[in-house]
């Protein structure tokens, strides 16, 4: 299947509106080790996405590496093409429970959390997403830029 590049706003809205719809994705982080993990998100302004997190062997990567990958997809239907879904790419940043960051993502968050002490709010600052409809569109991936 070929790829197009589209830096549009049409394709930033409809990865927006995708994944308005979902909440929980996979986040991978390299560094000291490869890691992907399951983690639950929201949105903020754009394609701002915030993840809370109360630690994890992924800071131990972020603080080596912050490039970090979200997939968020549905299940396949009935093969190993029919799905939906976006890998977002960016730069992650970190923030501590109390910090600007963190105080910023509660602006946002649709959803009861654990406020435990030493609670982190990671932000992924989008910088390129990968979208692929092949449930609803024509299966073809296309490649959105900031």
């Amino acid at each position: 299947m070929a790829t197009a590049t589209v830096t549009g706003n049409e394709l930033k809205k409809t990865i927006i509106n995708f994944l308005k719809k979902k909440d929980t994705g996979a986040l991978a982080t390299s560094g000291i080790e490869t890691r992907v993990s399951p983690v639950k998100y929201f949105l903020g302004e754009g394609l701002d996405i915030y993840i809370h997190s109360n630690g994890g062997s992924k800071f131990k990567n972020l603080e080596k590496n912050k490039e970090v990958c979200l997939l968020v997809s549905t299940e396949f239907y009935g093969d190993y093409e029919t799905i939906k879904g976006v890998q977002i790419f960016g730069q992650a940043e970190v923030g501590q429970e109390g910090s600007d960051l963190y105080k910023q993502a509660e602006k946002y968050c649709p959803f009861e959390h654990m406020g435990d002490e030493g609670g982190y709010i990671i932000k992924i600052n989008a910088k390129k997403a990968v979208y692929k409809d092949a449930v609803d569109g024509d299966g073809e991936k296309n490649v959105w830029k900031a």
